[in-house]
């Protein structure tokens, strides 16, 4: 299974995620425990590819002005 490595773009995505959909509906969308979603945040372990890309499909469903990508 590929993985991505650890990188800021997969914290601030999950955090921008987080903020729209809650960490609970993350979880359910993402398919993944609150735990690991909250460890790949913080960069101590590697998010599979798969999951990543499902990520960004997650963030380009929700309305998200370009502005709070610029924290």
């Amino acid at each position: 299974m590929k993985r991505i490595p650890n990188s800021p773009l997969v914290g601030r995505a999950l955090e921008v995620a987080e903020k729209h959909l809650g960490i609970e509906e993350l979880s359910k969308r993402l398919n993944a425990p609150v735990e690991t979603i909250r460890v790949w945040g913080v960069g101590h372990a590697t998010m599979p590819e798969y999951k990543f890309l499902r990520l960004i499909d997650v963030l380009t469903e929700l309305p998200i002005p370009w502005e709070e990508w610029n924290p």
